[in-house]
């Protein structure tokens, strides 16, 4: 069993679990910081979703008026990166550092200008934001079966909001920009393992991370109305979410290897709130407030078919974060399917690779614009969309 745990440990993890509740991108793994010796991994994952429903438009010269309409594919293609090295600087040391994006969105969509309006408003909206992490690890193992690790976060986080013409039933547009701030956080956690039986398991926490950053805010009239053309640049407090990580690997026979995680992310903390438009408000006026909390689920096969070649197929499940349907919140969770391949190059080198369908739930629709989030679409049905992730991965042993 141990030569062949050496080699499916190091291809279970694909960079394919991209597509999550709320703005999550990543699950924050640290199985990189775990393996044996001195090590170095690349990967890269592209992440194309279908997802689109219908709205209510408001007619341009009565918002009272709606009209039902199917909106475009709203969430666009991305890519991701990660990577990590980890130094065996003694027996019973250990340090490493881990790249990654674990939150992000790309959603946007334009419909047709209204022709009846004054000046052809247009019904768009777009939220953009994006985080890259460096991790930095310290771990001491006492023995060859224990590791205690803990870890400082380096945390850059960028966004921008845009809701044109009519999206809200009004003839505002409203720009938002934070521009990219850096904070800090930290993690904790301990590891167990019997090479031999390619046993391996860890659990992991990671805190929250505080950003406090200028929310350049505008808003603009057409025709103008000076009253309602504002802008802000006030203090506003982002926090990306605690989360709780379990991963473990289990030998089962000579050349099959059961491997799973069950991850815990606090999206019910996790608020974006607009200073601008909550100032004639008696409570803060949320952009972004997500209902539940996130438990998402992987559990997987790994069959070695030859001294070269691994395979894996697994299964997954999110729960969502609960929100009804609107641009920013379309899906509710999902199930998963993942296939993946594993090739030895030589005794220190491998490339891995995967791909992942996402079977996404919809979320239930609810026609309330008051409340939080009240500025992205409601979404008066949700369509049956799906995503697809493609994972490439490299990792050297040295």
């Amino acid at each position: 069993m141990k030569a062949t745990a050496l080699c499916i440990s190091m291809c279970i993890f694909l960079p394919t679990q991209v597509f999550s509740a709320a703005l999550e991108t990543s699950n924050q793994s640290i199985a990189s910081f775990l393996e044996s010796n001195n090590y170095l991994e690349f990967s890269s994952a592209i992440v194309d979703a279908n997802v689109s429903g219908n709205i209510y438009r408001p007619e341009a010269n009565d918002p009272t008026i709606l009209t039902e309409i199917s909106t475009p594919n709203f969430v666009q293609q991305y890519v991701l990166f990660n990577a990590g090295l980890k130094l065996q600087l003694h027996p019973n040391w250990s340090f490493g550092f881990i790249y990654d994006q674990p939150f992000g969105t790309n959603v946007s969509y334009t419909l047709a200008p209204v022709p009846t309006s004054p000046s052809d408003l247009i019904n768009a909206t777009q939220f953009k934001l994006d985080t890259k992490n460096i991790t930095s690890l310290l771990g001491y193992q006492p023995n060859p079966c224990l590791n205690f690790y803990a870890g400082l976060g380096y945390q850059t986080l960028t966004t921008q909001l845009k809701i044109s013409g009519q999206s809200s039933g009004l003839l505002i547009d409203y720009k938002g920009d934070i521009q990219k701030d850096t904070a800090h956080g930290w993690l904790i956690g301990m590891s167990y393992q019997i090479p031999e039986y390619a046993l391996k398991t860890s659990l992991t926490y990671r805190a929250k991370i505080r950003h406090k950053q200028p929310f350049n805010e505008q808003t603009t009239t057409t025709p103008a109305i000076p009253l309602l053309n504002l802008s802000s640049d006030q203090n506003t407090t982002i926090e990306t979410p605690q989360s709780i990580n379990l991963e473990f690997q289990s030998g089962i026979t000579a050349h099959n290897l059961i491997y799973g995680s069950l991850r815990w992310v606090n999206w019910q903390n996790f608020k974006i709130a607009s200073p601008l438009i909550s100032s004639s408000s008696s409570s803060p006026v949320m952009l972004v407030d997500y209902q539940k909390n996130q438990w998402a689920t992987t559990l997987g096969l790994a069959h070695v078919l030859n001294d070269k070649w691994t395979s894996t197929i697994d299964i997954g499940r999110d729960s969502g974060i609960g929100n009804p349907a609107s641009t920013l919140s379309p899906s509710n969770g999902f199930y998963s399917l993942g296939l993946g391949s594993f090739y030895q190059i030589h005794s220190n080198l491998f490339i891995a690779g995967g791909v992942k369908y996402f079977k996404l739930n919809k979320a239930k629709v609810q026609q309330d614009t008051n409340g939080s989030g009240s500025l992205f679409k409601p979404l008066s049905s949700v369509n049956n969309n799906h995503a697809l992730a493609y994972g490439i991965k490299m990792g050297y042993r040295f």
